[in-house]
């Protein structure tokens, strides 16, 4: 492609940066490649208000998803990743719909988790949560085509900056993206489980001394840890998540101590010995 044919692409699919305003935490989070703002009828400050005085409502105080259910921060939902896409080959546009539902169906089923043979009104928070996700989708060939990390980085840097999100992220949304490259996408295809995904701490600084010389602001995460990731992300930054690693490899999250794959997903043959403690440094290879 010539840099002209490039640049008018370009020119017609707009950086979706150039549109954000603001973050409103008193209002429902709202990215720019949606073509509508989010709402549901169910999640109003009206609807919370009678929702506090159901048994079922209160029932779910100590479950994970009750704590993005409030009305105090409507800006927690909806909930979800931001996604970059990287690859763009004829294949890839025919497996681009099954990656995409097997991350939705990956994160129902850790939403739904126990619950899912609750029935009536004893779900119905994990009901509301699975109903309240959407990803954003970064998704065009002629600027994100086999993109770099950190170009990717970069890109997630300034979206943050428009938000006015400065400090460590009070939503888990902006805490890291997700990246989906020809590997990635492969993985998933062939692994519903264990097929894996990028992550892009967008709060990285290479001047900072982290506990782990090894970390770099990046390493993959696991079909079936991203609810896990999630709601780790609530609580605790990316650096206290991804374990540490040889040299040549790349971490992995996988909700427990994690693991390290080769550049094809191959597994790290020795056991990572670790600090049981969830959430903090997930351990010495």
């Amino acid at each position: 492609m010539t840099s002209s044919t490039s640049d008018a692409a370009s020119a017609n699919n707009p950086d979706p940066n150039d549109q954000v305003e603001e973050l409103d935490h008193q209002k429902f989070y709202h990215h720019p490649v949606w073509s509508q703002r989010w709402h549901h009828p169910e999640l109003t400050e009206e609807a919370f208000a009678e929702y506090e005085q159901e048994p079922w409502f209160k029932n779910a105080a100590d479950r994970p998803s009750r704590r993005f259910l409030t009305p105090r921060f409507p800006c927690n939902l909806p909930w979800g990743f931001i996604i970059y896409r990287t690859v763009y080959t004829p294949e890839s546009e025919e497996l681009w719909p099954i990656v995409l539902e097997r991350i939705a169906q990956r994160l129902k089923m850790g939403v739904m988790g126990v619950m899912s043979e609750a029935i009536d009104n004893e779900s119905r928070v994990e009901q509301l949560m699975v109903e309240s996700h959407k990803d954003v989708i970064i998704s065009d060939p002629h600027r994100w085509n086999t993109a770099s990390i950190p170009q990717i980085r970069s890109h997630f840097v300034e979206y943050l900056r428009k938000l006015n999100q400065t400090g460590c992220p009070d939503i888990p949304r902006l805490a890291s993206c997700l990246v989906i490259d020809e590997k990635s996408l492969k993985s998933i295809v062939e692994d519903e489980k264990y097929g894996f995904l990028g992550v892009i701490d967008g709060w990285y600084n290479p001047e900072v001394k982290y506990d782990y010389a090894s970390y770099r602001g990046f390493m993959r995460v696991q079909l079936i840890a991203l609810w896990s990731l999630y709601l780790e992300f609530d609580w605790n930054p990316m650096c206290m998540l991804c374990p540490d690693y040889p040299d040549g490899w790349i971490p992995v999250y996988d909700g427990g101590y994690g693991t390290v794959q080769d550049e094809d997903g191959n597994e790290y043959v020795k056991r990572l010995e670790g600090s049981a403690e969830r959430g903090r440094g997930r351990g010495h290879w």
